[in-house]
């Protein structure tokens, strides 16, 4: 079966993506985790909440997460209303509320430029990727896109079906653009010296692949990604996918 592969840019000014093992604290990870992105796409479909899971599981659509802007995180505090019933809802009753640190994500220039992130999606289904295709490339979405949280509203840019897809060699080290699942790397094969002079900032994070159908939790990885140039060196024994949009080359691995 052939795949297909999609590839646009996500951008808004603000976001929130709360980590699931997060307890009163609500802490964000730095870029829109494969349950964020399947939860999006779902909605731009029209699809609801708790129907799209068997679709749109790994056997059946993969993402990749290029963070082309690191973002830089907040703290605020955020007051949540203790309801009970709608009624509470207006805070005409005991008015009791509880104050909750909530992580929100900016870009280091906010409020001059946005976050930004570029998703490649790899379909095997055909219909849902002709679906996708048509919804992203002409902006036809059912429910608006958001940054994790409803209140930050964002855009999405369409970049395009990448021209040519090949693999890249898996017996040298190989430079991705992507955030990479560490189960993808070969042991001890991450390259920590400078590139082009710089050297890397990594960071580790601990998300959700997918859920299961009945919203059952799907399987945990752990993810690497660098702050610096948003490269990673390593030797991958998962597939590394060159990608070409327009005249920009990327490397990509799917979560």
């Amino acid at each position: 079966m052939n795949s297909h592969f999609l590839a646009f840019d996500w951008k808004g000014f603000m976001a929130h993506f709360r980590q699931f093992d997060a307890n009163s604290s609500a802490l964000s990870y730095s870029f829109p985790p494969p349950t964020v992105v399947a939860g999006m796409l779902a909605g731009v479909l029209g699809i609801e909440k708790d129907e799209y899971y068997e679709r749109f599981n790994r056997s059946n659509l993969q993402i990749a997460v290029q963070i082309v802007t690191p973002p830089r995180k907040l703290v605020q505090t955020l007051n949540y209303i203790f309801a009970k019933s709608a009624n509470d809802l207006n805070m005409s009753g005991d008015n009791l509320h509880t104050q909750i640190p909530a992580e929100l994500l900016v870009a280091p220039s906010f409020p001059r430029a946005p976050l930004h992130y570029r998703i490649f999606i790899k379909i095997a289904e055909a219909a849902l990727a002709g679906e996708l295709e048509e919804a992203l490339r002409q902006s036809k979405f059912r429910y608006l896109p958001y940054l994790g949280s409803a209140p930050f509203t964002s855009w999405i840019e369409w970049l395009g079906v990448p021209e040519t897809i090949e693999p890249a060699a898996s017996t040298e080290p190989v430079i991705v653009d992507t955030v990479a699942p560490l189960p993808a790397l070969e042991l001890r094969s991450l390259r920590m010296e400078p590139l082009d002079g710089i050297l890397p900032a990594f960071f580790r994070e601990h998300v959700r692949r997918d859920f299961l159908p009945g919203r059952e939790p799907g399987e945990v990885i752990d993810v690497v990604w660098e702050k610096n140039r948003g490269k990673i060196q390593a030797q991958f024994k998962a597939p590394v996918y060159r990608l070409r949009l327009g005249q920009q080359v990327c490397h990509v691995v799917f979560m």
